[in-house]
């Protein structure tokens, strides 16, 4: 776990640009990196309630997942589940809860490289 955090440096101060959706993927595009999810995403606004904005094979929840847009990743952490948080400059996160006994509930392209979690 530990390596794949150290591996993530790169996320602060990316901005998501793009926010994809389709049946079971939802893709956040950054300038030029991506990640690609597969798994429950869940959101919360500034000092607002988390809650699960989008699961493979259903639409999305709400529509204030796009205030991320032109915003920045301020930090990032990842727990021992490997679930991955991601704060935004506007006060906003994102939460990836990995599938339990699941690889490919996530991956983050970085240039040529590609981490699956």
């Amino acid at each position: 776990m530990s390596d794949i955090a150290a591996e993530l440096g790169f996320l602060r101060g990316q901005e998501l640009f793009q926010i994809a959706f389709g049946k079971n993927e939802i893709v956040f595009s950054l300038n030029p990196d991506f990640i690609s999810v597969h798994c429950p995403v869940e959101y919360a606004s500034g000092n607002g309630q988390q809650f699960e904005i989008w699961s493979p094979g259903s639409v999305l929840q709400d529509p204030a997942i796009f205030r991320l847009l032109h915003t920045q990743i301020a930090s990032f952490a990842m727990n021992q589940n490997e679930d991955l948080k991601l704060d935004f400059t506007n006060g906003d996160y994102l939460v990836f809860r990995k599938k339990p006994e699941a690889n490919g509930s996530y991956q983050i392209s970085c240039g040529q490289e590609v981490i699956i979690v």
